[in-house]
């Protein structure tokens, strides 16, 4: 929140040697408040100083602050301070600042850090600390209510004047810039050091003396317990200059870089002294200056005052004046004006909106009576002075002219009608006048001829009109557009010609010629080559409503918006023009300078007798000299204040920070000094190393960057006051965010060395599952010829020899059929035995090859119910083992053959050679096998699982079937005992 402001006068500055004689002159002036309500930690405000970084520091009862137009930063015993009550302040030569304190000795603040508190045990005469300077070798000397002390090897030591008691006051020190230190014992002596002695008396000036100050000319001022200030200059020795006031003394002095001593005295207010006059600041009913107990003027000339119960204030000279109309007489409202113009030197007629005229001299308004009377509540919308000296003034009653015999305003009547709701005045080249109305018809006035003029234009007021040097009438209108009209030829400009919005608010037409419009929304438009160019806030308007336009003497635009009265320099001003700046960087005149609204209405500004201009606002009427406001070309002091790390404050080191592994959140806070106008601060950042490119200017004082990579980094921070210049040398943070170990270099080339070693894994491994799965499928190819060799093998060995049986048997029963019946007979029955076999044979290569029966539990019911039809047929019984359930385990169809057929001839074996009666057949599983075993309980074998030798074995042919699926065959035969088969057979023969 900004302090308010109140009105003063123009403020006198005017560099001068000193002269005898003070005649007091007292001089309005503008004053901001900050107080405890504004981060100030206490009202009372016993000590300030400016330390050379630009920061104002100001000692309260509650501590120490530090201020930089806008925030307070407090110090307090938490920080370190010797204690609370701050009695005096001074930044010595090595640019730490000296803290004296009430009972808490002398701190010292070097970095924004407290770093030591010297009390009684570093060898001070008493804690109470009443001044703090420099002798001329660079020592620090304190002043306490017990005495001098002298710092000395980290220890103060004693060091008072000849003849001087330890336990007597010291009540100021001041070092001037030859290096002598002046000392004010008490009672108000004087006393000197310099070159290692003590001299008394001030060589021929004041006697005693309470306060000392140094103006940048090298001048030494005291201040002397009658009221009286001492000036010595080289060439003339003393002076002295006695101030207006009975009663009090001079508590603190401070000189500005204009020149201007300041004092301030505790019940009497301040007092400047220059060019031999006293000025005397008057805050009009705001009286605060009675309590003002120090004074201080900062480096940028702003002064300041610290009060004993109402905080901190800062004056300002007042650079404008303003007309306003009491409205407790007249009625809120009257200072919202809707035209203006000067009647006589300093006298200016005022028409309000909904209150009708007035007449305002000398700071007072008075009511302007028309003829005929029209109603208090009518608007005045619309005023001109034209070139023949008529003041004429339109509004809801007509139009009027202004008598200076009667002070009254008469209705102008033209002979064939009169004119209502006026909204704008224009006079032309040849003296006529044209007049815009609220209906949007277009008069023009001349010989006392009033003739309407069609333009083309609807319904929408007239709220513009400007001739330019062609003899064309520009009419602006608030709906329609702009219109261009010139002997009776109209042509209408919108969007289409680069107007951005369609409400006119202003025109104006320059010295060059150049047309300028102000609109709502739209900002400013320039004529060039029949098309508009516009200006608005992108460009650095302070708003895109523009109700006023003028250029000064100095070819200076100034522009009245919603948001302030912006002044554009010549070169922006020429460019806009030409339709080339890409930025404005405007002076913005504000509350802060004093106007009662930033907000301005939609009146012509004008040039007054005194070389002032005018600008009307809905809060009064502003005057000013455009010579008082120029263009700033300072730049701001930045500042990084505080840094914080997920959260944490940490404090960098040399302007370093090394983060750790693992930052999340870096926070910066920062700040800059313009104490004038501290709200048009501006900032912009970067940080490189991640941005390249400044970010956008703005208000705010802090940035925050989240998850940022490992490496070196630089925060940069630039300011300007909004003239368009940033800081010359950009306040900077070197920021170091070390890497987690997978973040580091060696790590990065070990990944990706592992990474291409992986890749080669992969591939390899890939390569070696392409080689394996084309080895399969070459496999699998193998696996399907050797099965369709066999199935060509058991249909041309067993089905082919069956049929061929079949064809000769029937061949033999055909020949005996007649002959021999009972023979072809045994044929027919030998031919359907071998059909059956046939058909048989058949079912069982069919089932091998079926790929419904590819699983261990369908092999196994098909190989029992074999067995069984087998050893039926031969007469034998079977006995069958197999589990009550068998697991779906995918059997190919090469095992089922083999297995089958194994079995088969064991089958074959027992029925022709064991002489059994009984066979049994067991299965079992086993871990990626199954176990099958075939016994029978004939007569037996002569020996055991060593085969016969010779290839037409029978156990020697079985061991080779399964040697080819990967199986075993033992057997285990003994005379009269059975013979016993034992296969193992494996599940999945690859593996």
């Amino acid at each position: 929140m900004f302090p308010r402001l109140i009105l003063v006068l123009h403020f006198l500055c005017l560099a001068a040697p000193c002269s005898r004689g003070a005649e007091s002159e007292p001089v309005d002036m503008l004053y901001r408040n900050w107080r405890t309500r504004e981060g100030l930690p206490q009202d009372h405000i016993r000590a300030m100083a400016g330390t050379r970084d630009g920061f104002l520091w100001l000692g309260t009862d509650s501590g120490l602050a530090r201020f930089d137009g806008v925030h307070f930063k407090a110090f307090g015993l938490h920080e370190g301070l010797g204690a609370v009550t701050v009695q005096t302040l001074y930044e010595a030569r090595d640019g730490a600042l000296w803290v004296g304190t009430l009972g808490g000795g002398a701190s010292v603040l070097r970095g924004g850090k407290l770093q030591h508190a010297y009390g009684s045990g570093d060898g001070l005469p008493s804690t109470s600390v009443l001044a703090v300077a420099e002798d001329d070798s660079g020592r620090i000397v304190v002043s306490t209510r017990d005495g001098l002390s002298r710092l000395e090897d980290n220890r103060f030591v004693p060091f008072n004047p000849p003849g001087k008691k330890e336990h007597q006051a010291v009540k100021s020190l001041f070092c001037d810039l030859t290096g002598t230190l002046w000392v004010c014992i008490a009672p108000q002596e004087i006393w000197r050091w310099k070159a290692d002695q003590w001299m008394k008396g001030s060589d021929g000036g004041p006697a005693t003396a309470s306060a000392f100050c140094q103006d940048r000319e090298g001048r030494l001022w005291i201040g002397d317990p009658d009221r009286r200030l001492w000036c010595r200059t080289p060439e003339s020795g003393w002076r002295s200059y006695q101030l207006p006031v009975q009663g009090g003394d001079i508590n603190m002095l401070s000189s500005g870089p204009d020149g201007t001593v300041w004092a301030s005295m505790y019940r009497r207010g301040i007092f400047g002294l220059q060019d031999g006059g006293v000025v005397v600041p008057n805050t009009g009913s705001a009286n605060f200056l009675d309590i003002a107990e120090t004074v201080f003027v900062s480096q940028d000339g702003q002064l300041w005052v610290g009060t004993s119960t109402r905080g901190l204030f800062a004056l300002t000279p007042r650079k404008l004046q303003l007309g306003v109309v009491d409205e407790e007489a007249f009625g809120p409202g009257a200072n919202f004006i809707g035209a203006l113009r000067e009647t006589a030197p300093g006298q200016f007629l005022i028409g309000s909106q909904g209150r009708g005229y007035y007449l305002w001299q000398n700071g007072a308004a008075r009511p302007v009576a028309t003829d005929p009377e029209s109603l208090p509540t009518s608007n005045g919308n619309a005023m001109a002075r034209t070139r023949a000296g008529w003041v004429l003034a339109g509004g809801t009653g007509g139009l009027y002219d202004y008598s200076h015999q009667t002070g009254k305003l008469s209705r102008i009547n033209p002979s064939f009608q009169p004119l209502t709701d006026v909204w704008q005045i224009c006079e032309g080249k040849f003296q006529e006048l044209w007049i815009g109305l609220g209906t949007g018809e277009l008069f023009r006035l001349a010989d006392k001829k009033l003739t309407r003029i069609g333009y083309g234009g609807s319904n929408d007021p007239i709220k513009g009109l400007a001739m330019d040097n062609q003899g064309a009438l520009w009419i602006g209108t608030r709906g329609s557009g702009l219109y261009r009209w010139n002997n009776n030829e109209t042509k209408r400009y919108g969007t289409a010609q680069g107007l951005p919005s369609p409400v006119i608010r202003v025109l104006m037409v320059d010295r060059e010629g150049s047309l300028w419009v102000g609109s709502a929304g739209g900002g400013i438009s320039v004529l060039r080559n029949d098309k508009f160019v516009s200006f608005s806030t992108r460009e650095g308007l302070p708003d895109d409503v523009v109700s006023q336009l003028a250029i000064d003497d100095t070819g200076r635009l100034w522009v009245g918006t919603n948001r302030g009265l912006a002044v554009i320099t010549k070169e922006e001003t020429d460019a806009m023009r030409s339709g080339s700046p890409e930025e404005l960087h405007p002076l913005l005149i504000t509350r802060a300078d004093g106007l009662r609204s930033e907000e301005f209405t939609i009146t012509e500004p004008f040039r007054t007798s005194d070389s002032r201009m005018a600008f009307a606002t809905n809060d009064g009427f502003a005057l000013l000299n455009p010579r008082d406001f120029q263009s700033d070309t300072r730049t701001p002091p930045v500042y990084i204040e505080e840094v914080s790390v997920n959260g944490k404050p940490v404090e960098p080191v040399n302007g370093e920070l090394n983060l750790p592994p693992g930052t999340e959140r870096l926070e910066i806070h920062f700040t800059g000094l313009h104490f004038g106008a501290p709200e048009r601060l501006r900032f912009r950042n970067r940080l490189a190393g991640l941005e390249d490119n400044w970010g956008a200017a703005s208000t705010d004082r802090r940035v925050e960057y989240r998850n940022l990579s490992p490496g070196s980094y630089q925060f940069e921070l630039s300011g300007t006051i909004g003239n368009g210049l940033w800081s010359a040398t950009p306040a900077t943070l070197k920021v170091n965010l070390a890497p987690h170990f997978w973040e580091t270099n060696w790590f990065r080339a070990l990944v990706i060395i592992s990474a291409l070693a992986f890749v080669g894994l992969i591939v390899r491994r890939r390569e070696r599952m392409k080689a394996r799965r084309k080895i399969e499928a070459l496999k699998r190819e193998q696996a399907v010829q050797t099965e369709r060799a066999r199935i060509a093998r058991d249909l041309h060995d067993d089905v082919g020899a069956s049929l061929t049986q079949v064809a000769l048997l029937s061949e033999l029963a055909q020949g005996d059929l007649n002959q021999r019946p009972e023979r072809a007979s045994a044929h027919i029955n030998e031919i359907f035995t071998t059909a059956q076999d046939v058909t048989r044979s058949l079912d069982e290569i069919v089932w091998a090859v079926n790929p419904a029966h590819d699983t261990l539990e369908s092999f196994a019911t098909f190989l029992g119910a074999f067995v069984q039809n087998y050893t039926r047929s031969a007469g034998l019984t079977a006995r069958l083992d197999l589990p009550a359930t068998l697991p779906a385990t995918p059997l190919s169809s090469v095992i089922r053959h083999h297995v089958y057929l194994a079995t088969k001839e064991i089958l074959h074996n027992v029925v022709k050679h064991a002489w059994a009666t009984e066979v049994h057949l067991s299965l079992s599983i086993h871990p990626g096998s199954f176990h099958l075993i075939l016994e029978d309980n004939g007569r037996g074998l002569n020996g055991t699982s060593t085969p016969s030798p010779g290839g037409a074995d029978g156990l020697q042919n079985l061991r080779e079937r399964l040697q080819q699926i990967g199986g075993t065959c033992v057997y285990d035969s003994h005379p009269g005992q059975g013979t016993r088969i034992e296969m193992d057979v494996p599940l999945d023969p690859s593996q």
